[in-house]
């Protein structure tokens, strides 16, 4: 799953790019000087718990945050029911 959008806050908005896998989640904030990059090996965060966890040092940089908004998602690729087909089945990627 991939995740796109843009953290608002008082002196910049600033946006983010969060990618969930089987291994995995990745966050990437691109501010206007370094961006952040940050992965954790374990698929147990959603998302947006991630950037959660980093909004209190966005702040730090981009002064309070006034909002969080989600642009896109992008899934595997997968209706619900094909993700459904698959659980019958028996298919487990």
């Amino acid at each position: 799953m991939l995740v796109r959008g843009r953290v608002v806050g008082t002196s910049y908005t600033v946006s983010f790019e969060i990618l969930k896998d089987k291994k995995g989640v990745y966050l990437k904030v691109k501010l206007p000087d370094n961006p952040i990059e940050y992965s954790v090996d374990c698929p147990c965060l959603e998302p947006l718990e991630l950037l959660g966890l980093f909004l209190p040092a966005l702040e730090e940089e981009i002064g309070e945050v006034q909002g969080v908004f989600v642009e896109e998602v992008v899934g595997n690729g997968q209706t619900f029911l094909e993700k459904v087909k698959r659980l019958i089945r028996g298919d487990n990627e």
